[in-house]
């Protein structure tokens, strides 16, 4: 039987070791009918790529998560307010498009640290009876023999090495399985869920056109030179939320201002030395229009930043004076969806635990 998958996917699953191609490497009859891949928030990729045709002919959609969203949190370039809404976003449009998420959360290598984020989300998770995988359950599974510490299992801080990926494959599987084989009873959701828009600049504003394409995204963007400002009409906005960029064309602090003014350090790294690396940067700050309008200006200097950019650099230096984006994410507000949906019946666990796993308290994180 084909298993048709949506996924919204970080380094963690789409690398070549990632578990995501373990999974269409090992568990064939597979068809990917929508991906949705980039660099940034795995909570903003939701938001950016699903509309409402993501969904379409997809039974499950697997979501990665929760490695890149800790090292956002710790470096205060995001709110856990943002993860949470996030995750509500993406669980009830696919369950209100007929498709069944699956969250896999995984901590980065030294596990204890990602513990507040991962009960946070699985408090959702547990609260809106959506299935996940706790991927501390797959590293105590690989640890029961005593002898390995958590760290051997990651090939790096943030990325599950082969062993830890192919067992994470290998349980996706076990749970779809399960899922299908699962008694389910029909309830009726109601959840006010959030109007995101995504907006091309490159529509919109004029100057220098930037434009890049892989394999994985086509980038249709601008330059924003220092010394020049440019007015974006947005219309009636309640938050701008994120801004995919170029990470290796932002060498400038940008000036945001709406119902009120910031500054953001687009002084970003790159991950490897290229021409184009798309980025997905989430805004902390509130940020309403003013008067139906946002203006973006490349600042002189160095100016204190009041919203900070996971992998930016802060020295002046390194400010060449522009950054080159290709959309903003905005939110319009709240709809009100009631809608029909399945959840497990007979008080089916919707936490899956790989086959023989021990349990947690088995393992000696710290």
């Amino acid at each position: 039987m084909t298993t048709r998958i949506a996924i919204l996917g970080q380094s963690n699953s789409i690398l070549k070791e990632g578990f995501f191609n373990k999974f269409l490497d090992r568990h064939q009859p597979v068809e990917v009918v929508s991906m949705g891949r980039v660099g940034a928030s795995p909570s903003l990729l939701g938001p950016y790529f699903a509309g409402r045709s993501f969904f379409r002919n997809a039974e499950f959609c697997i979501i990665d998560m929760c490695a890149i969203d800790y090292s956002l949190l710790s470096a205060g370039a995001i709110g856990l307010y943002d993860v949470v809404k996030w995750i509500e976003w993406i669980g009830h449009s696919a369950k209100k498009n007929g498709c069944e998420p699956i969250f896999v959360c995984i901590p980065v290598s030294t596990v204890e640290l990602s513990k507040h984020l991962i009960s946070n989300c699985i408090s959702v998770f547990e609260r809106n009876e959506w299935f996940y995988l706790d991927v501390r359950d797959c590293i105590t599974h690989l640890l029961e023999d005593g002898t390995r510490r958590p760290e051997s299992l990651y090939k790096d801080p943030s990325h599950p090495g082969v062993e830890l990926s192919e067992l994470i494959a290998d349980s996706l599987k076990e749970l779809i399985s399960a899922i299908r084989a699962m008694p389910m009873i029909e309830v009726d959701r109601m959840f006010p869920i959030a109007r995101f828009d995504v907006i091309n600049l490159q529509d919109r504003l004029a100057a220098p056109p930037a434009n890049y394409k892989t394999s994985l995204i086509e980038f249709r963007g601008v330059r924003l030179e220092r010394g020049k400002t440019y007015e974006l009409k947005v219309g009636s906005i309640s938050a701008l939320s994120g801004m995919l960029l170029n990470s290796a064309a932002c060498k400038g602090v940008l000036e945001i201002e709406g119902d009120r003014k910031f500054y953001k350090n687009l002084r970003l790294r790159a991950y490897h030395p290229t021409n184009f690396e798309a980025r997905l940067v989430p805004i902390c700050k509130p940020l309403r229009d003013g008067e139906g309008a946002i203006a973006l200006t490349v600042a002189d200097g160095a100016p204190i930043e009041s919203d900070t950019t996971f992998h930016s650099v802060k020295t002046p230096e390194d400010d060449l004076g522009f950054v080159e984006a290709s959309e903003i994410i905005v939110e319009r507000g709240y709809d009100l969806f009631t809608y029909r949906s399945r959840r497990p019946a007979n008080g089916h666990m919707t936490r899956w635990t790989p086959k023989s796993a021990n349990k947690l308290a088995q393992v000696i994180w710290e």
